[in-house]
Order: C-alpha cells, then structure tokens, then sequence
C-alpha cells in the first residue's frame, strides 16, 4: 500500500539536489517513480513490494518479466550469482546501457514479476548521474522498464510522460528529452559463449 503519497504526479528537476531523496522516499513508500536513465526513462518501484509490482504490471498492461536496476557491480554481485570470471568482464561494460539475465540470491525476497526464463533476473546498472548519485545516497533494488504501456513506443519527453501518466505515476524525475534509445543491449553470461537476447544502444 502507498504510504502518503498525493494523487496526482509531482515532478522535479534532475538536476535538483533534493531528488535522490524524493526518489528513494517515494520508492519506499510504494509509489512509482519515473526517471532518465542512460537509454529511456525508467518507470521504477521497490523491487521487494509486491503490491508496487503489481501496480507496474497495471500501468504497463502486462504482467512482465521486469528488470532491476542498482548502482554498482559490487551491489549486483549481492542480489545476482555472479562468478568472478563473468565479474571481471562486466566491470568494463558496468554501469552502461546493458541489462545482464542472472540467477538471483534471493529469489524469495523478489516480485514474480521480474522472475524470467529460467529463474534468471535482469539487471540494469545505468551510466546516468541522477542514477548513480541516488544510489550512492542509498542503497536498494528497483524495478525499472520503460515509461510506455505495452506495446506502444517508450516515451522520451517529461512532458509527454506527464501528460499521459499524471494520475498513476507519483514522481516524475525531469531529466529533459532524451534521445532516440533502441534500449539496453540484453545479455546473457551464463552461456558459453555469451548470449545477446536483444540487440540495444550497449555494443557487444
């Protein structure tokens, strides 16, 4: 359940010092928040709220899977199984626009939401600096897909998001119009040879 939050979208600036704060209290309290990343804007909830989760599923038409996002490689290597060999290579694509399928530690403390093919999670650790500065201010898993319903094209522009979301997203994190994305690049690097599942902005 949602713990004081208005109806309607508030909305505030990238740039603002005050929206790592506003970020993770609305995550916290259940809300949905969007946010640029360094592909699309993000349209992000607390990775261990179901009732969060399934509000995400409701504004996006579909049930997932759905990827988590964190800050750093040290904090996927706690919620993901990560060997020390495939640590090593994702330190040279980490943070960027690749979203890396592992088997989760904890399955049990997640959404079945973001629970894909094969028990494995997607992981996101964007190279954006509003991303990185709230998640050096604090630590968590979110939930983050793209700011669009099912099968319509993701939306870039705040004003746009605004417009079309203002009574089911809580926070807006205006990071001004991105640019055209093809998304994160999707691999897999629990084969041998690495998989690429989707081909996105990410080279590999």
């Amino acid at each position: 359940m949602k713990e004081s939050i208005d109806k309607y979208m508030k909305r505030i600036a990238v740039t603002d010092p005050a929206a790592p704060a506003m970020f993770w209290q609305t995550i916290r309290a259940g809300g949905l928040v969007a946010y640029p990343t360094d592909t699309l804007y993000g349209l992000g909830v607390d990775a261990e709220n179901h009732t969060a989760a399934g509000d995400l599923a409701e504004v996006k038409g579909r049930r997932g899977p759905f990827s988590v996002m964190v800050g750093h490689l040290e904090q996927l290597e706690e919620y993901g199984l990560v060997s020390t060999e495939i640590a090593d290579k994702l330190a040279s694509m980490l943070p960027g626009p690749y979203t890396i399928l592992l088997q989760p530690r904890y399955p049990e403390k997640l959404s079945s939401l973001i629970i894909g093919h094969k028990g494995k999670v997607g992981f996101r650790v964007p190279r954006h600096p509003f991303i990185q500065a709230a998640f050096h201010q604090a630590r968590g898993l979110v939930i983050t897909t793209s700011v669009n319903e099912a099968g319509q094209p993701p939306l870039q522009n705040p004003e746009t998001i605004q417009l079309q979301f203002k009574e089911q997203i809580d926070l807006l994190v205006d990071g001004g119009t991105l640019s055209p994305s093809r998304g994160s690049t999707v691999v897999d690097p629990t084969t041998a040879p690495w998989q690429v599942i989707r081909q996105g902005d990410g080279k590999y």
